[in-house]
């Protein structure tokens, strides 16, 4: 595909940059996004990785289904969010485009990429203090370059926490008004149908696992290595 692509006869597709850090929920906005907006998107080097394709066997087909349809009515607005503007997973920077940035607090956040590092790759043994302090640092790196982005151009910076997307469909809302298009679904449908009970299938599961920002709390020994982590506060960024 080139970028000609992106134009529909007269329509040219609204174009948005995103960032977030592993485990902060990506997939659970991009369903969101799906359900929203007309998505369009250049391949990469990513699009066709074995790993991303898995991960659709923990979801149910019903859902994915329900967020691909769209509301009598509402015109053909392609939308193109670029999700890897400075590399997978790589810092917020402001290229000229609207930028969407995802945060989740950094403790369910690192305890869920550590167990899953365990659980679907086989990566045990990264349970130390020494990388539960790296994988802080990172987080912390991260989220200091996004408020900094927002604090200078707040007009083209919406940083959407992870806890108030899932529980409030009112920040869908402002998403929609933020790229300035007619969802081609309503809000409070794709919210309903992107909870983690609905969006994921019954049974065990690696990736998708638990949706829960509170488990890390009951997990005693987790919870005495971030102690001894001294990783500090994040109350900076809201947490």
């Amino acid at each position: 595909m080139t970028e000609k692509a992106y134009t529909f006869g007269s329509t040219i597709a609204k174009k948005l940059d995103y960032f977030a850090y592993p485990r902060t929920g990506s997939h659970f906005l991009w369903a969101c996004f799906t359900g929203l907006f007309d998505l369009v998107f250049y391949e990469n080097e990513y699009t066709y990785l074995p790993e991303a394709i898995q991960r659709f066997d923990e979801l149910n087909p019903l859902s994915c289904y329900s967020l691909k349809l769209r509301q009598d009515g509402v015109p053909f607005q392609p939308v193109c969010i670029e999700a890897n503007a400075n590399g997978l997973h790589g810092e917020p920077v402001l290229r000229g485009n609207r930028t969407l940035i995802l945060i989740r607090d950094p403790h369910p956040t690192v305890y869920s990429i550590i167990k899953t590092a365990g659980d679907r790759w086989g990566k045990n043994g990264h349970e130390t203090i020494e990388s539960i302090r790296d994988l802080y640092e990172k987080y912390t790196l991260f989220y200091k370059k996004a408020f900094s982005l927002a604090n200078d151009d707040p007009a083209s910076v919406f940083i959407i926490r992870y806890e108030d997307a899932i529980h409030d469909q009112g920040i869908l809302e402002k998403i929609v008004a933020y790229v300035e298009v007619e969802p081609k679904l309503s809000c409070d449908f794709v919210h309903y149908w992107t909870s983690f009970e609905r969006m994921t299938n019954n049974g065990e599961k690696t990736f998708y696992r638990q949706g829960d920002n509170e488990a890390w709390k009951k997990d005693e020994e987790w919870s005495s290595l971030v102690e001894s982590a001294e990783v500090g506060s994040f109350k900076e960024f809201g947490y």
